[in-house]
């Protein structure tokens, strides 16, 4: 028993110093592959916060606008235009604060952090 658990133990040590060094296993909010400079580290961690107050009072108000779209489905009559209206104004909330974002981190980033930058923008779609 003891073997067995020294086995994995030192499976678990082998796979974690593998994994140390690749760009593909780490925390999708930690942006210390972008090698940031510390003026540009203040001015993305200022643009990072913004986007998440944004956010979050963004999906506050998503979920009152997903409320009362589910509540056309129970309408004798399904109201297509409105429900359509209610997720445009969904997907236009979330361009804009996408575009707030971006357009900081533009003027902030250089063409190879834009790219490493994109990457996590990737991973947090996908979370």
């Amino acid at each position: 028993m003891k073997s067995y658990i020294f086995l994995i133990l030192a499976m678990m040590l082998a796979l974690t110093h593998a994994y140390a060094d690749d760009d593909n296993h780490r925390f999708p909010m930690d942006l210390h592959d972008l090698k940031l400079s510390p003026q540009q580290h203040k001015a993305v961690e200022s643009a990072m916060k913004e986007y998440q107050h944004d956010y979050r009072r963004f999906h506050r108000q998503n979920e009152q606008i997903e409320k009362e779209s589910n509540l056309l489905l129970l309408d004798p009559i399904f109201d297509e235009k409105t429900f359509r209206t209610k997720n445009m104004e969904m997907a236009r909330g979330s361009i804009e604060i996408r575009i707030r974002l971006f357009s900081r981190l533009h003027t902030i980033l250089t063409p190879e952090q834009k790219r490493r930058f994109i990457r996590h923008i990737e991973e947090w779609d996908i979370e």
